[in-house]
């Protein structure tokens, strides 16, 4: 996997947009711009009493098994991971090499729905983080960020 680049202002603006908009049309509560190492780069919607860093974390390890074992039987278009529950339900859509998006939505609603609406959101994401990429911004390795010194994180770079 490569670096995760840096996102600006103008980034965090665009992905507030489509992710609010994602979650007005479709009526889900939470969605989530998660990087595949299982960091949270991006919420939003109401997560309740969820942890959202620790669910970002889980879903990020458990789609990636599910990667693992759809490569074991020659599965090569493994894009989403829906998961059912008696209340909540999840819906986890690949956006690109590094990063997923994920959608926690009511029962009631049906994961077509999620998958139509989520589409254009996918596409939409992916077209930022590449326009990201592209502006040669350093990216960063959030593997190599110490949560104890955060600070330095936000200093300048010389």
């Amino acid at each position: 996997m490569s670096q995760f680049p840096s996102l600006n202002k103008e980034d965090l603006d665009y992905l507030d947009l489509v992710l609010l908009e994602l979650l007005r049309k479709s009526e889900a509560n939470i969605a989530l711009l998660v990087e595949k190492a299982g960091y949270l780069i991006h919420q939003c919607g109401n997560p309740g009493q969820v942890d959202t860093t620790t669910f970002a974390t889980l879903g990020s390890n458990a789609y990636n098994a599910v990667q693992f074992m759809a490569s074991l039987v020659n599965e090569s278009n493994f894009t989403s991971m829906y998961q059912q529950g008696e209340k909540y339900s999840t819906l986890m859509m690949n956006i690109d090499e590094n990063s997923l998006l994920v959608i926690v939505f009511p029962t009631h609603l049906t994961v077509g729905s999620m998958k139509y609406y989520a589409g254009p959101t996918v596409k939409g994401i992916a077209g930022r983080i590449l326009l990201a990429t592209q502006r040669g911004d350093n990216g960063f390795d959030l593997s190599d960020l110490n949560p104890t010194d955060v600070q330095a994180l936000f200093e300048k770079k010389k």
